[in-house]
């Protein structure tokens, strides 16, 4: 049999000004799963790459490969099917398989729409990833209905296979490296743009805020310490890493394992070798934990607080108070670790009033950085569904896929809070925040850092 060759594709960032680039660790880790089974992979990263799609195709155009995949958040879906299509013109008979976060909240519907997607993977990819490159490398359709997880074209019908079972524990453990040789050269610095080595130590969230889709499901599954803490050595041995980034739903929760990993950081001189940062929740935080972390290497730690109003967090399920996020903060700059604080505008009986309680909460709390975005309804979650029936005060404004974006998108608006107003209060947030608290150096590193983003949400709110 032939040897069967994968492209994995990354389109590029719809709205790069505001991207800070690194690698994507989904495609990377089902790049290690195929590799690891004998399958030959090559990544295809525009968007870390900085490439258009026309020059995304030609690249994938000269390694002619027998299949291509590619992942996509919703925003970037249009965009991932634009590559698809062009690549369907130059390579018609290489079938083109779509993952992620949009196909995994509309599985059908994704298929329906975007007709130069031949295959669709809802859920997580690795293991139905490569039972759709083993049936496709045996020629046999017959297989394709017995991958769970799979979405394909049978006639003029699309069919969504029953869900895949999640990793459990063991089989996260297990996983190899993501595939970031795909990335880096071995022993190379990270500096510049490759600032971070990007991992995870669990999958899943257990929490279930209204405006949130959870791609990796609500049950958490976690890496033990010695996993976690042999990969830090890893990409320091390896890559010559720095500074590791965490992209846990959660990284720091308040348990023992927690703290065995925390530990055994310390114990193997990880605070000395590289530092590290993550998301915790600030009903977790409590002074132990946060100090313990602190000894461990941590420098920044990042927390959804979302709005300023009691009220609202009701709304929204976030099961926190206004009263823990200032506790949470306190606790965290105390132990001289920066706070990254996110706030939402446009929650569910969003008022005028609770808006400004949401950007004084901001400033008052005074996070080293901060970021307020405009509520998004995205697939799957309960505020897409509360927006299409108009529910919460909501008007959808938009079904285009690229304008589902927290900056700059203009996909929902509610009852006497038109688009404008929220973006109106969104600058008038960020100003807030850096004047009243007399950042005004920091307000001119921000312009200057990101003035390109900036001139294009001002030009889009035009």
């Amino acid at each position: 049999m032939d040897a069967i060759k994968v492209a994995l594709i990354r389109p590029p960032e719809v709205n790069p000004y505001w991207n800070t680039a690194k690698p994507s660790l989904g495609i990377s880790y089902i790049a290690s799963y195929l590799e690891s089974n004998g399958i030959q992979v090559k990544i295809f990263d525009a968007n870390y790459n900085g490439w258009t799609d026309r020059q995304t195709v030609e690249f994938v155009v000269a390694y002619e490969p027998d299949i291509i995949g590619l992942s996509s958040m919703t925003h970037e879906i249009c965009m991932a099917h634009t590559i698809a299509a062009l690549l369907k013109a130059r390579l018609p008979d290489v079938p083109a398989v779509i993952g992620g976060c949009h196909i995994t909240a509309l599985p059908q519907e994704t298929l329906v729409e975007f007709p130069s997607f031949t295959y669709g993977i809802y859920g997580e990819g690795e293991k139905t990833m490569l039972a759709l490159a083993q049936a496709v490398q045996s020629r046999n359709s017959d297989k394709l209905r017995g991958i769970n997880g799979l979405v394909y074209r049978d006639s003029h019908d699309v069919i969504v296979n029953p869900a895949r079972d999640r990793l459990t524990d063991a089989e996260l453990e297990t996983l190899p490296y993501p595939a970031f040789h795909h990335y880096y050269a071995e022993n190379q610095r990270l500096t510049g743009k490759h600032d971070y080595y990007v991992m995870i130590s669990s999958r899943g969230c257990p929490y279930s805020c209204a405006f949130c889709m959870q791609v990796l499901g609500r049950q958490v599954r976690r890496r033990s310490a010695e996993s976690v803490v042999g990969e830090m050595e890893y990409a320091i041995e390896q890559y010559g890493a720095h500074t590791i980034y965490f992209l846990d739903e959660i990284l720091l929760f308040n348990d023992q394992l927690t703290f065995d990993t925390l530990n055994l950081m310390i114990q193997r001189n990880i605070p000395n070798r590289i530092r590290w940062r993550g998301l915790t929740r600030v009903n977790l935080v409590n002074e132990k934990l946060i100090s313990k972390a602190r000894e461990a290497g941590c420098f920044s730690l990042e927390i959804g607080i979302e709005s300023g109003n009691d009220e609202i967090l009701r709304h929204i399920n976030k099961r926190i108070t206004v009263e823990q996020a200032e506790n949470a903060v306190r606790i965290i700059k105390s132990a001289g670790i920066a706070v990254e604080a996110n706030f939402i505008l446009g929650h569910p009986h969003e008022t005028l009033a609770t808006i400004k309680d949401t950007i004084n909460l901001a400033a008052r709390l005074n996070p080293n950085t901060v970021a307020i975005g405009v509520m998004t309804p995205y697939p799957g979650t309960k505020i897409y569904d509360m927006a299409q029936h108009g529910e919460g005060g909501y008007r959808l404004l938009s079904r285009d896929w690229s304008k589902y974006d927290k900056y700059g998108g203009k996909a929902l608006e509610l009852e006497g809070l038109p688009i404008k107003t929220l973006e109106k209060w969104q600058r008038r947030g960020l100003l807030n925040f850096y004047l009243k608290n007399f950042r005004f150096l920091d307000l001119c590193k921000f312009i200057i850092t990101y003035r390109r983003a900036i001139i294009s949400l001002f030009l889009k709110q035009q």
